[in-house]
């Protein structure tokens, strides 16, 4: 049975997706053995010679495309294996369920830009005190 990609879907799920799908790259990135939501990179050295270049979306090497997987919310699982709950072998219409982690990515630089705003608050109070320290009167 053939079972065709979510339309709507993120191009780096649909790409991933028909790349771990296709058989014919079993022997350098597959689906897992030991579970039907995970894929495995088997052979890094080829993934980035013929893999990567196939997409623009899984970045120039493979640390930028672990961080894209992390960024897409997929989990490691092993050393080269990783997964996520809809990226399932045999359900590409589960693509549509998955988004990027922008929303979060946007709350930890709130967070990030109050921490900072907090910091420099406080350095500019601790001048001040320090200024006033060396007044002469």
């Amino acid at each position: 049975m053939v079972h065709r990609i979510a339309t709507g879907s993120n191009s780096f799920f649909t790409d991933l997706y028909e790349i771990v799908n296709d058989h014919s790259s079993d022997a350098i990135i597959s689906w897992s053995n030991n579970s039907n939501s995970s894929f495995v990179v088997w052979d890094v050295e080829e993934f980035c010679k013929r893999i990567l270049p196939k997409s623009v979306w899984f970045g120039r090497n493979f640390s930028e495309f672990v961080s894209e997987l992390r960024y897409h919310r997929f989990q490691r699982i092993g050393r080269f294996e990783f997964g996520h709950e809809n990226f399932a072998r045999g359900r590409p219409w589960l693509l549509k369920r998955m988004v990027p982690s922008k929303t979060l990515d946007d709350e930890f630089r709130a967070k990030l830009k109050a921490k900072r705003d907090k910091a420099k608050a406080k350095k500019a109070r601790a001048k001040v005190v320090r200024l006033l320290e060396n007044l002469q009167i």
